[in-house]
């Protein structure tokens, strides 16, 4: 009997990209089942989920199993992992020597295994070209368990997205943990971006995600040049108060982000922008909350992923005075979330009346898809009773929208 692989990922695109390329370099071979848990570690409560999942494996799997366990969190602790359970292995290394690790383990032979089907397979297609980040702000442990930037040669990634387009994925998501520290021997991130746009029968391109300093008019000239980029910046605002965005260490005020959101706006028309905030930084009383609030809606955001802050070892933020209690970062939390579900609201709001084009994902029912526009909003997709243009995943297809839900716009297809 071959290995049956189950994969489960949390935290960012990154981890998801280096998730499934281990899972390529792993063997097929006789065994019993395996489970490859990829864990976080950016907040607390990250970590506390990747222990409860990499617990939950190793029941299910049981004694003939083995947990496969990677990613920043076993990283940072990687004995407090270990000890869940006597069938958990921790990778450590690169992904080609936690690949030889794990193939020592397994006992495996040489033939590559297949990746498992993901909400996502054969439509996006992660290609991680950066990895580190020689930030240091004061709350973030991610330099300690991903060190200093490295970049990808520009080459290898040109083959590797060419290779994935080739196997029919239609989209490609650019991803790092700092992907505007893009270089590859004087290459930038716009020079990828630019050799990636030429790259036959790709549908669309999008960047995971981009810090305000790295929105620079020559950037934004590229992707507006580029035919295929997804109209959506992610860019992490992680607090509206200069104060607190001073002692986070984020190299902006509030004044710089805004003008850099409005700088992509002016190049790139229709741009949707989302955004990250920590919501209870220490020192952060309710003025310089309200001033995050502010911000975000004055700079019409239309998602906060919101993380409540919590301590982090190792952080100059763990050990700062003014640590704001659970009780009030949960009120605060509820408060932004609260924005967030209106601001998108607002945004789904303007889309019935017009087209879009729509990457279809999968079948929620028959005759009906769901995907994702090139802004990044979730459409569900009725094929029209009269249309010859049949609805199938991974195909681009224009959406009239017709109505809104609560998290999705509807619409039929057009051509």
């Amino acid at each position: 009997m071959k290995h049956k692989l189950d994969m489960h990922v949390l935290g960012c695109k990154v981890n998801y990209a280096d998730a499934r390329r281990l899972l390529e370099l792993l063997p097929d071979a006789d065994g019993g089942p395996v489970a490859l848990v990829a864990t976080c570690c950016v907040t607390a409560e990250g970590e506390k989920q990747s222990r409860k999942h990499v617990r939950r494996a190793s029941r299910r799997l049981g004694g003939a199993g083995t947990v496969l366990v990677t990613g920043c969190a076993s990283r940072l602790h990687p004995q407090s992992f270990r000890d869940l359970a006597d069938n958990v292995v921790v990778l450590e290394g690169d992904i080609g020597e936690a690949a030889r690790q794990a193939g020592g383990v397994l006992k495996q032979a040489s033939a590559p295994a297949k990746v498992p089907a993901a909400p996502d397979a054969r439509t996006r297609y992660f290609l991680k070209v950066q990895d580190g980040c020689a930030n240091h702000c004061s709350y973030c442990v991610i330099p300690q368990v991903r060190g200093r930037p490295r970049s990808l040669p520009l080459d290898a990634l040109l083959d590797e997205a060419a290779a994935a387009v080739d196997r029919g994925y239609p989209e490609l998501v650019v991803s790092g943990i700092n992907v505007g520290a893009y270089n590859d021997a004087g290459a930038g991130l716009a020079g990828l971006l630019a050799r990636l746009s030429r790259i036959d029968g790709l549908l669309r391109l999008r960047l995971s995600s981009i810090e305000a300093l790295d929105i620079t008019p020559g950037l934004l000239q590229e992707l507006a040049a580029s035919g295929i980029f997804a109209r959506h910046l992610h860019v992490p605002l992680q607090s509206g108060d200069d104060r607190v965005l001073a002692d986070m260490g984020r190299r902006y005020d509030r004044r710089l982000f805004a003008e850099r959101l409005e700088l992509a706006r002016g190049t790139l028309p229709g741009v949707n922008i989302t955004t990250d905030v920590i919501v209870g930084y220490p020192g952060e009383d309710e003025q310089a909350f309200r001033n995050t609030l502010e911000l975000v809606e004055a700079a019409d955001i239309t998602r906060v992923h919101v993380f409540g802050y919590s301590q982090r070892p190792g952080t100059a933020a763990a050990t700062r005075p003014g640590q704001v209690p659970p009780d009030i970062i949960r009120e605060r939390s509820l408060r932004l979330r609260e924005l967030s579900d209106r601001l998108g609201e607002a945004h789904r709001r303007r889309k019935p009346g017009g087209t879009s084009e729509i990457l279809l994902e999968s079948a929620v029912e028959p005759g009906r898809f769901t995907g994702l526009s090139g802004d990044y909003t979730r459409f569900v997709v009725d094929e029209a009773a009269d249309n010859a243009v049949k609805p199938a995943a991974g195909k681009l297809v224009t959406v009239a929208a017709t109505e809104v839900t609560a998290d999705a716009v509807m619409g039929k297809v057009v051509t």
